[in-house]
């Protein structure tokens, strides 16, 4: 009972990381797009704005990433700092392309993320399966209702 209740708490601690890490990774997200959006007008400083704002939740989430969905978010730190320095050198038209770079490497690391908890729940489903009585008692025996 003891290592149930463990593992219980184990799960739910993880799937607090796996929430708080996905809301900092969709936030960036939106950020991320923001920045396009406003790249594609023109407006270079509002460009900056949204993309700093995606580099911090980036960041945020980075710390608890893993696999190939940290591989996407270091991806996508890297071309937010690019974008951030062409942006406030008012350069909107080559910070815009990088941006959307990053819009595309935070979503390929939510895919990742997603793929790897639904693994990893899977695994921990199949573990804690009932084993199905299925086999245990003959079913010969019974008498025929339908006669």
């Amino acid at each position: 009972m003891k290592l149930l209740k463990t593992m219980t708490i184990g799960l739910l601690m993880g799937a607090s990381q796996l929430v708080i890490a996905e809301d900092h990774s969709a936030v960036a997200l939106e950020h991320a797009n923001a920045a396009v959006e406003h790249g594609k007008m023109g407006h270079a400083s509002i460009l900056v704005e949204h993309a700093e704002a995606a580099l911090d939740h980036a960041l945020k989430a980075l710390e608890s990433a893993e696999g190939e969905e940290k591989a996407h978010l270091e991806a996508a730190v890297k071309v937010l700092e690019y974008s951030i320095e062409h942006g406030k050198m008012d350069h909107a038209d080559i910070a815009t392309p990088p941006a959307a770079e990053a819009v595309e490497h935070i979503h390929q690391s939510t895919q990742a993320r997603g793929s790897a908890a639904a693994a990893e729940l899977e695994i921990e489903a199949s573990e804690e399966a009932p084993k199905s009585s299925a086999g245990k008692w003959p079913v010969t025996g019974y008498k025929n209702i339908n006669q």
